[in-house]
């Protein structure tokens, strides 16, 4: 009964910080629509400027096989050319990210494919790339380009390479644009978010001045504890199914199942009430976990690999699986865990190990957290 009582008062005052309760909802949501309107649409397509000096046919060529490259999504075309009277403006284009590399087709280019079609021992054009290294998509356009320059010059002196490569991808499902690497990583920020709310209502009893009357109820650091637990698992239940629906509504389909999703998202959801007992420990007030309580915030959501992949920095390997840094944070097998049901249509049995680490980092940080509690606020009450 304490512990339904204690549930009770979480959900009312819960409800009551409606404005809170809103954020943590809509959090994931919103950044879900921002990342659609700057990276959704149509599959990514490259812009290539083109300085094309040759009079000749293989440069022709050679830009119409550019013009008609096509990715993996549905046959949209890999590049969208555009061409440029001078190496100036293609380089001032470059440089302010207008376009994503520049190809320059020198003047020899269709007069040494036909001199090494002929067997003639001349030296090869020499076709120039211009790219920026703060342009994240650069590497990749080269690729593409890179790939289609070579086997013209291979065709035409007609080289068959003694090994050729078969690329087959791990995920079931490719990204059709730069939005759909963003979702997992998206869709766990609707349980960090959990990390505010939960440290909010741990806190306020300080800063409201009722904790020692929940010590004179005998209400006990369970039934408190376990009330915020049941209510923050539901708060981030709720913010991820909200989340989810989002990314659904925005085009995004996923290849697992939905219940996996929420499976980890609650338990995900009470190590981060975990978390919340520690962070709640060194503070006084509810200002405090809005502006000290962003350190946390920030450290699990840059270093658990959710905004973006992080180097592996192993600690140990034990029976050959290996253990970073980052391992220690749960959101880090919880971004894990999301990546592989949505991309690679995992099952619960396929993430087991995500879900053990979670669960293991939980109890420890719980049994931290509830120490630190009991000494730093209950005691002094």
């Amino acid at each position: 009964m304490k512990l339904i009582a204690a549930v009770n008062k979480s959900v009312r005052e819960s409800i009551r910080d409606w404005k809170m309760l809103a954020m943590v909802l809509l959090f994931s949501p919103f950044f879900l629509l921002l990342m659609s309107f700057f990276y959704g649409g149509e599959a990514v397509t490259y812009k290539l400027g083109v300085l094309n000096l040759d009079a000749g046919r293989a440069s022709a060529q050679l830009i119409s096989s550019l013009e008609q490259m096509e990715g993996q999504a549905g046959g949209s075309p890999v590049f969208n050319i555009r061409g440029f009277p001078n190496r100036d403006e293609l380089q001032a284009k470059v440089k302010q990210k207008e376009i994503d590399i520049g190809l320059v087709i020198p003047e020899d280019y269709s007069a040494a494919l036909a001199s090494a079609a002929k067997g003639d021992n001349i030296s090869a054009a020499q076709v120039s790339f211009y790219g920026s290294m703060g342009n994240v998509r650069y590497p990749v356009a080269a690729v593409w380009a890179a790939e289609q320059v070579n086997r013209q010059g291979m065709s035409a002196a007609e080289i068959t390479l003694p090994a050729v490569i078969q690329e087959t991808f791990v995920e079931k499902k490719q990204p059709l644009n730069e939005f759909e690497s963003y979702v997992p990583g998206l869709i766990s920020l609707a349980v960090l978010m959990v990390l505010f709310t939960a440290s909010a209502s741990i806190v306020k009893e300080n800063d409201n001045k009722t904790l020692l009357r929940l010590k004179l109820s005998r209400l006990g650091a369970f039934n408190f504890l376990g009330g915020i637990c049941i209510t923050q698992a539901a708060v981030a239940s709720g913010a991820v199914v909200l989340s989810y629906w989002t990314a659904l509504g925005l085009g995004y389909e996923p290849e697992g199942h939905f219940g996996v999703i929420l499976a980890v998202g609650v338990l995900s959801s009470i190590a981060m009430v975990a978390v919340s007992l520690i962070v709640a420990s060194f503070l006084n007030t509810v200002f405090d976990v809005l502006t000290v309580g962003c350190f946390p915030f920030f450290i699990l959501m840059f270093f658990s690999g959710s905004m973006f992949p992080l180097p592996e920095l192993n600690l140990i390997t034990v029976h050959g699986r290996a253990f970073s840094i980052t391992d220690l944070l749960p959101l880090t097998h919880t971004a894990s865990a999301f990546n592989q049901i949505l991309n690679d249509g995992a099952g619960l049995a396929e993430v087991g190990w995500g879900l053990i680490m979670i669960t293991l980092l939980t109890m420890v940080y719980f049994a931290a957290g509830l120490l630190l509690y009991r000494k730093r606020r209950l005691a002094k009450e």
